[in-house]
């Protein structure tokens, strides 16, 4: 399994959560460990005099939104990886932000927030399907909590040096790609103020064009048994 597609998508997916939180109310639309904060704040604060302007719906629909975007795409790898059916995701997680960064450049108004934030957590929560099903260690592509744990685990760990050092390497670019992605989500919103999130989607869908080049589960399965093109190799039929 090649690893650097899934690099682009951590690039993207904080990309897009820096655009989300500075312009949709300080809500993340990857991030659902802090939209879990957020939402523990804000309920908290209601029972005190706490004021952070924190509000509780926008994280629960961003984390509602997530879910259901990875029970949508749960069933796409029911038979395991496959980077066609990947490619097939990601492309749709391209129409879905085109559509999200449309409406958010062209209307104004607390209603289309809300759905932008539905339809952009919806589209991460389909990615983090894509990324746990390629079942690389540490690589989430919308979170890297976990990538920066995987990344100390193996660098410590009991195995060879170099394939330690390997891993460790992995997960760190992992944790680098989301965090450029942030910076250039950043740099976007100054650059193109409501349409920020019109420019990723270049990127899904160049994401979407790699994958689909990578070889399918079915060819890796026939290369494995001699099978080309759907048939047996001659070789293997003499």
């Amino acid at each position: 399994m090649r690893v650097a597609p899934f690099y682009g998508l951590s690039f993207t997916a904080g990309c897009v959560d820096a655009i989300s939180f500075l312009r949709f109310g300080n809500v993340f639309t990857a991030n659902m460990t802090g939209n879990t904060v957020l939402l523990g704040i804000a309920i908290a604060s209601r029972l005190g005099s706490l004021s952070n302007g924190l509000g509780i719906g926008p994280p629960l629909l961003a984390i509602a939104a997530f879910v259901v975007g990875a029970g949508v795409a749960l069933p796409v790898f029911r038979a395991g990886f496959d980077a066609r059916r990947a490619a097939f995701l990601v492309l749709a997680e391209a129409v879905i932000v085109a559509l999200a960064g449309t409406a958010f450049a062209i209307f104004n108004g607390q209603w289309v927030v809300a759905i932008c934030i539905a339809l952009v957590s919806f589209a991460m929560g389909a990615q983090s399907i894509v990324a746990s099903k390629a079942g690389i260690p540490g690589i989430s592509t919308t979170y890297v909590t976990g990538t920066l744990v995987t990344a100390v685990t193996r660098l410590f760990a009991r195995e060879p040096r170099d394939e330690r050092r390997r891993d460790a390497e992995r997960d760190a670019l992992a944790w680098l790609a989301y965090l450029c992605g942030a910076a250039v989500g950043t740099v976007l919103l100054m650059l193109f103020h409501r349409a920020a999130l019109l420019p990723p989607v270049i990127l899904f869908v160049a994401l979407a064009v790699w994958f689909f080049r990578l070889p399918s589960a079915a060819k890796r399965r026939g290369s494995r048994f001699g099978v080309k093109g759907g048939k047996l190799s001659q070789r293997e039929t003499s």
